[in-house]
């Protein structure tokens, strides 16, 4: 029987997840499009595109939290008036 913190970690690790196979993803592509390059030089490159990959996701979720909240506002307002 799973109780309300087992399925919190479940959350946390399908999170953590996601965020290993995005890293992996990225790795595989600088590879792929860098091959010639020596691993010294992938790994530069990777160290300076996955911030931005993962800066990029982050500012998505932010600006979907912040929708989400004015809707519920908007909505919540809405219902008072009426």
């Amino acid at each position: 029987m799973a109780s309300f913190g087992d399925e919190e970690f479940e959350d946390l690790k399908e999170g953590v997840k996601g965020v290993v196979l995005l890293f992996k993803t990225i790795w595989e592509e600088v590879e792929h499009q860098f091959s010639e390059l020596p691993k010294e030089e992938r790994c530069r490159i990777f160290s300076v595109i996955s911030p931005i990959v993962t800066d990029m996701f982050t500012r998505m979720e932010v600006e979907d939290e912040i929708a989400d909240s004015t809707k519920y506002r908007t909505k919540r307002r809405s219902k008072k008036k009426g």
